[in-house]
């Protein structure tokens, strides 16, 4: 006989979070954003005080609910909210970024009384249940309600019919929506008949500062800081405002002032910059959709003027935390500094200090390991020549690398020619197998290839790029075939005169968490033979048009299409591009790149092969040798 589950009495505690339960702050600034995702302009808060007397209700003019909708969104434990209904909604016909991803939100109701009512109007119907706390059988219950409450004609209303005892002031809760809620002027939150601004937010947590321009403009920018760091970066980051509207979105990724924090770490979720750069308005940087900014000459000199002052402001801000991991870092390193002198202890210093300025993002664990490499060059006598040598020279430039070689070490150039030969087999095997009209073994030439992603160039010399099998099986599917490569090797389609393979990196949100495929390279291998023309060309953008389809790839997704083969049709030999220009079809002769990888090895390998150092070793070993034979011949 089957028996349902039972729920222990903190289990919605577990489940949300026991400060949204509990605590009034974290409970109407999660309401508020559930305002925002769905699509709401207005959102009207009752806040109950000792003066007024009035039961909490929070009131918004977003899309509502059906009672399909209500019913199905508030009994699903754990409910994925982005793959319901997507990450955006449409506001004004521009897109909105979403904050809610799992539902929780949606309980902070119970922080405001034992149980809390909603009512909602869409398409004209109107609905009101009471949510009550649950028992062993269920951790909470729906109870449906004759529909009697005032709503908009479309929008939720979130209310208490009890009077609750709330610890924080109507003050306070406009200083919390308002130091989260305030990067887009066309989104309104009212408390008790007030709009909150910025005039609500306390003077320590807020700063105004105005930034000159060479071109005799002024931008003025407004820094919100919440103190305390919030649970993600999404109410926090960049924004840009243009004659009092939001262009884009507010973030840290736009337009790489990532590359000053991590999204992941605290000041990233407390920090808010809103931007105002009106001038920009009487020029063609703001996008027709103002979904962002075109990168004009006015655009990117304010951009470069707001991104170093962000970067100092977050520089200062982090001080004391740098000031603790530098010293942590030095500690743990205290023996081998010892053993140094004053004098390179004191650049190894300014050396490790100058990275922590530079690279803003880069975590104590990996500083340490970072400032312990810069420890045993100090010790080796080659010191920061090889660094330095390496920044300053053009990757073109591999001339120069005979330069470079004077200063490596033994253990490192034999690291490189080690490298350098197993490369050059892999060519020679593939040049091998390539020339042979008659192979039967087509699925061979996928692995090895594998191996060599480097050979169609240096954009592609990366361990983030892996074999993605689950793509590969949307091709094998495409062509309905069942056959598949080895399990032993990479995963990849075979089809009737060709090979294809998928190898891909990911990309991440601020919490680290996967959120698409950022890069994806398709190689199909023709079998010898069979001349690459327009059909070919066709085919891998067929490959493209269903990962896209079936949501494995983004239309954001970099997409590059290698099709290899023995010969190419002469009108064909340019590249196809597709999707606006972010699917490339490359066709490449199979001779032609694998000699030309094979000309910059052999290069490569000739200039380490005839490094100085190696020269002088040579030289030191015949002289061992010699001295070892008259010393024998004493002996004897």
């Amino acid at each position: 006989m089957e028996q349902p589950c039972l729920f222990g009495p903190n289990f919605l505690e577990k489940l949300v979070g026991k400060s949204i339960l509990h605590d009034p702050k974290v409970a109407i600034v999660e309401l508020v954003a559930n305002a925002w995702d769905a699509g709401a302009s207005e959102v009207v808060i009752t806040w109950p005080t000792k003066e007024n007397e009035q039961l909490f209700s929070i009131e918004d003019n977003g899309s509502g609910l059906t009672e399909k909708e209500f019913t199905s969104r508030w009994r699903t434990l754990a409910y994925d909210r982005i793959g319901a209904q997507g990450n955006v909604v449409v506001v004004n016909d521009k897109n909105r970024t979403v904050f809610g991803k799992n539902g929780v939100g949606r309980f902070a109701g119970f922080c405001f009384g034992d149980s809390y009512f909603v009512a909602s109007n869409k398409e004209n119907e109107h609905i009101e249940y009471q949510i009550m706390p649950g028992s062993g059988e269920s951790p909470f219950s729906l109870v449906k309600q004759d529909p009697v409450t005032y709503v908009r004609v479309k929008g939720t209303k979130i209310f208490a019919r009890d009077k609750s005892s709330l610890r924080i002031d109507e003050d306070t809760v406009r200083s919390e929506i308002g130091m989260r809620f305030l990067t887009d002027p066309s989104f309104t939150c009212i408390v008790n008949g007030l709009t909150v601004n910025f005039s609500h937010i306390p003077e320590e947590n807020i700063a105004r500062h105005s930034l000159n321009l060479s071109s005799g403009d002024v931008i003025n920018i407004v820094i919100i800081d919440t103190s305390d760091a919030d649970k993600t970066t999404k109410q926090h980051g960049i924004a840009w405002h243009v004659n009092g509207r939001l262009v884009g979105e507010a973030d840290w990724k736009s337009y790489g002032f990532d590359e000053i924090i991590d999204g992941r770490s605290s000041e990233a979720k407390r920090h808010t910059f809103i931007i105002d750069v009106n001038f920009l308005a009487s020029t063609d940087s703001v996008k027709k959709d103002w979904t962002g900014f075109n990168m004009t000459p006015e655009f990117e000199l304010a951009r470069n003027e707001v991104f170093d002052f962000v970067k100092a402001h977050i520089f200062g801000q982090t001080k004391q935390k740098r000031d603790q991991v530098f010293s942590n870092v030095k500690k743990a390193h205290g023996g081998e500094l010892e053993k140094l002198t004053p004098l390179r202890v004191e650049r190894w210093e300014e050396f490790v200090t100058e990275i922590q300025r530079e690279c803003t993002n880069l975590n104590e664990k990996d500083l340490f390991k970072l400032s312990g490499v810069l420890i045993k060059m100090e010790q080796s006598d080659t010191k920061y020549s090889l660094i330095s040598k390496l920044h300053e020279l053009d990757p073109s430039q591999i001339d120069n690398l005979h330069n470079i070689l004077a200063d490596w070490s033994l253990d490192l150039a034999k690291e490189v020619l080690d490298e350098l030969q197993i490369r050059l087999r892999l060519l020679d095997e593939l040049r091998d197998r390539v020339l042979d009209v008659n192979t039967k073994e087509v699925q061979d030439l996928q692995p090895l290839f594998h191996q060599g992603l480097w050979i169609f160039g240096p954009e592609f010399e990366t361990i983030e790029f892996t074999s993605n099998e689950g793509m590969t099986k949307v091709i094998q599917n495409l062509f309905k075939l069942d056959k598949k490569g080895s399990r032993n090797r990479p995963d990849f389609a075979i089809l009737p005169e060709s090979t294809v393979g998928s190898y891909s990196y990911h990309k991440y949100d601020d919490d680290g968490g996967e959120i698409g495929i950022d890069r994806l390279v398709v190689v199909e291998l023709k079998k010898p033979g069979i001349p690459i023309s327009t059909d070919e060309k066709s085919q891998c953008w067929r490959y493209v048009s269903e990962l896209l389809k079936k949501g494995l790839i983004s239309r954001d997704t970099r997409v590059t299409c290698f099709v290899l083969g023995s010969e190419i049709d002469p009108f064909e030999r340019d590249a196809r591009k597709e999707n606006n220009d972010r699917c490339t079809i490359q066709p490449l002769d199979y001779q032609v790149v694998i000699s030309r990888a094979k000309s910059r090895l052999l290069k490569l390998y000739d200039r380490v092969k005839g490094a100085p150092f190696l020269e002088e070793q040579r030289k030191e070993l015949e002289a061992k040798d010699r001295q070892n034979v008259i010393e024998f011949e004493k002996k004897e």
